[in-house]
């Protein structure tokens, strides 16, 4: 039986991010992950990412996934007036729009040319024995690793057989369709309404990505009666001009979008990185950054912690809390900028949640103004160092 130095249990952009490092640096990788289909959102990048996929020499994935360049967003929130934000003075500069199958295809082979194997299998068992994971694939064979990565996502499918908690924020439902781009223009838009959210960005391929932002039983109201999806559209202000209710829309998908964290992000000989350790909602503008970000710190932990060096493997998980922290004082500001439906379901609950979170954040050096949605600067979230 091969024994490999890490097993990588998802291939999504912090699988691969991460076993293409471990791979080029003579690691023994194997990626174990079912193939994946379908059209996914999440297909914003900020510009804070360039150096991550400069030092993981992954820049040519943003040429194969036709990327288009974002220079700017557009937000409608605490008030009618439409606000915009140009990248030129971001210090990142701009951004992109990915075409995200594309993108992720494009990580995917980049860590098989390192060196890296796939195994595209269903896990079924994982346990531990004589310092070594043992890892039942769904084919029926074992495959041995000196250390495991927990990159499986939402799922968090390792975390679950390790009996890891996973705890969720307030619950937060996208629901998306792609269409064709009228509008070409190549700045995002973010809306906030009655009953929540919405958001659209021009992707490759002449597309255009909308999605509105609910509660669950809003979600599931809607998905029982799907015109109630034009409709809400329909009493947009600026959205409503962007995305036409009578396009060529695809079928609505439905992704849990709101925020999660695993109780530990790491523990003897297994780390998670990605959604799987912590999933960001849509708002922060983070979670492929947050992928690659995890993806990269991941595997240096690993790699020194082959090693025999244990700092880095309790850093990365320190340094994640304080990630997690952030991310609930921005997100908690944004929320509680927007006060024109308190009494609606969806903001009452926001509210209530942000008040909560804001009461127990000491920082206060931030004024709501300077935290709007998009106006802040791309690599706050993430910039612990």
């Amino acid at each position: 039986m091969t024994t490999w130095d890490v097993l990588v249990v998802g291939a999504g952009p912090a699988g691969s991010a991460c076993s293409k490092w471990l791979a080029e640096r003579g690691l023994g990788v194997c990626i174990v992950a079912p193939p994946r289909s379908g059209i996914r959102a999440g297909e914003s990048l900020p510009g804070a990412a360039y150096p991550l996929l400069r030092d993981l020499g992954l820049l040519a994935a943003l040429q194969q996934s036709y990327a288009c360049p974002c220079h700017g967003n557009l937000s409608a929130w605490g008030s009618e007036d439409l606000v915009c934000t140009d990248f030129i003075r971001d210090p990142n500069g701009m951004g992109w729009h990915l075409e995200r199958e594309g993108f992720d295809l494009a990580l995917h082979q980049a860590a098989l040319a390192a060196g890296a194997v796939h195994e595209p299998f269903r896990i079924e068992t994982v346990r531990r024995d004589g310092g070594l994971w043992q890892v039942g694939l769904s084919d029926g064979r074992i495959l041995s690793s000196r250390f495991l990565v927990e990159a499986s996502g939402r799922s968090s499918i390792i975390a679950r057989r390790l009996r890891v908690p996973r705890h969720q924020d307030t619950p937060l439902v996208a629901l998306y369709a792609w269409g064709q781009d009228r509008r070409q223009d190549q700045r995002s838009l973010v809306e906030s309404a009655s009953v929540g959210w919405w958001y659209s960005a021009s992707v490759p391929g002449n597309r255009r990505v909308l999605g509105l932002h609910v509660q669950r039983e809003f979600a599931a109201h809607i998905q029982r009666k799907p015109q109630l999806w034009a409709q809400q559209l329909a009493m947009t202000r600026y959205m409503r001009e962007w995305c036409d209710a009578n396009s060529d829309w695809t079928e609505l998908q439905a992704y849990a979008a709101g925020g999660a964290y695993l109780e530990r992000f790491g523990g003897e000989q297994w780390l998670a990185i990605g959604d799987a350790a912590l999933a960001m909602e849509p708002l922060s503008s983070q979670g492929l950054f947050n992928a690659l970000y995890t993806g990269l710190r991941g595997a240096q932990a690993i790699a020194a912690y082959l090693r025999g060096n244990m700092v880095l493997h309790a850093d990365y998980c320190s340094r994640l809390q304080h990630v997690r922290q952030a991310y609930l004082r921005h997100t908690s500001l944004f929320y509680a900028a927007e006060s024109r439906w308190p009494d609606q379901p969806f903001w009452k609950e926001r509210h209530t949640q942000s008040l909560v979170m804001l009461n127990q954040q000491q920082d206060s050096s931030m004024t709501l103004n300077e935290t709007m949605p998009h106006r802040t600067s791309q690599t706050e979230v993430l910039s612990t160092p």
